[in-house]
């Protein structure tokens, strides 16, 4: 009877612990954010969220699994760590991303469904013990359109240091501004801004000294946030300068400002990578491609006049 007493209490004892921990776990285990949601997908389209898995209290590791019904659409879905993946003892917050391939034949329309996270504790089961299982949901909402999207966003811009050109012989390699610019690509297209212009100023900001522009710009994928390069050959010497910049999407301006330029002395800066033949004036590239070829053709008639000479010397022989 006493035994039997010990037994009941053990197991309330051990319920009322399980219960406590799903309840500690339950309040300390969420996601950010809650949702895969993208209205601008089209066929072929490749995008991808990342969500945070997190929990306020560590001390124990976690078995995370994942269950994908997103009808129409789970095929499309995939999971960076896969279905089945272990949160370590220790760590509070884990990336988790998901992606979504949209296939060439998809059907245009919208797609809605969840992701299910469970989290389970990894320890072998206890006689007695009751599993308790913890979890949270990522609403999906997803919308294939027939139609290409093009838009983007500016983030950050900047110009590094950059040194003078310099003269090679007779030819004249200016110095290259790099504009360096982060853009969020928000359609469903690769993207670019489709013009950049530079107005490069003194120090005051009152002369303008170069103006130039180009439409020489590296593609963002859809729906990536990736940093890009316009590059800009220079004449000035060294020194300071300000720069004022647009960045145009179509005809609209998407941004604009004012960035500070300095133009450092030729061979002050290690490793740095100026231009080469494709920064040569039209001038100066004309010059060599008719040096390089007239070089070409004076070692033709050498070599075929070496050619005629060991001939004779056999027929001699």
């Amino acid at each position: 009877m006493v035994f039997k007493k010990i037994n009941q209490i053990l197991v309330v004892v051990s319920l009322l612990l399980i219960l406590a921990w799903a309840q500690r776990a339950q309040a300390g285990f969420g996601i950010s954010p809650p949702y895969v949601q993208n209205s601008n997908l089209t066929r072929n389209s490749f995008y991808e969220q990342k969500i945070w898995l997190g929990r306020s209290d560590p001390a124990d590791e976690l078995r995370v699994e994942v269950t994908v019904d997103v009808p129409g659409a789970n095929d499309w879905i995939s999971i960076d760590k896969g279905t089945s993946f272990i949160i370590p003892k220790g760590q509070k917050q884990i990336p988790m991303t998901v992606g979504v391939r949209v296939p060439d034949d998809a059907e245009f329309g919208t797609y809605e469904g969840n992701i299910r996270v469970r989290v389970f504790p990894t320890g072998p089961e206890k006689q007695g013990q009751v599993s308790i299982v913890l979890g949270a949901q990522i609403d999906v909402d997803l919308d294939v359109l027939d139609k290409k999207i093009y838009d983007f966003k500016v983030w950050t811009v900047n110009i590094p240091n950059l040194e003078e050109g310099h003269k090679f012989w007779w030819l004249y390699f200016p110095g290259k501004i790099q504009f360096v610019t982060e853009i969020e690509n928000l359609g469903n297209i690769k993207s670019a801004p489709t013009k950049i212009e530079l107005k490069v100023y003194d120090s005051k900001g009152e002369k303008i000294l170069e103006s130039m522009e180009t439409e020489k710009i590296d593609t963002v994928n859809p729906f990536s946030t990736e940093t890009i390069t316009a590059e800009f050959p220079t004449y000035l010497p060294a020194g300071s300068y300000e720069a004022e910049f647009k960045v145009f999407k179509g005809e609209e301006l998407s941004r604009g400002g004012k960035l500070h330029i300095s133009i450092l002395p030729y061979g002050t800066l290690p490793d740095y990578q100026g231009y080469g033949f494709e920064g040569l004036s039209l001038f100066h590239k004309i010059t060599v491609i008719v040096l390089c070829l007239f070089a070409v053709i004076i070692l033709v008639f050498a070599g075929y006049g070496i050619y005629r000479i060991w001939k004779k010397k056999r027929r001699r022989s």
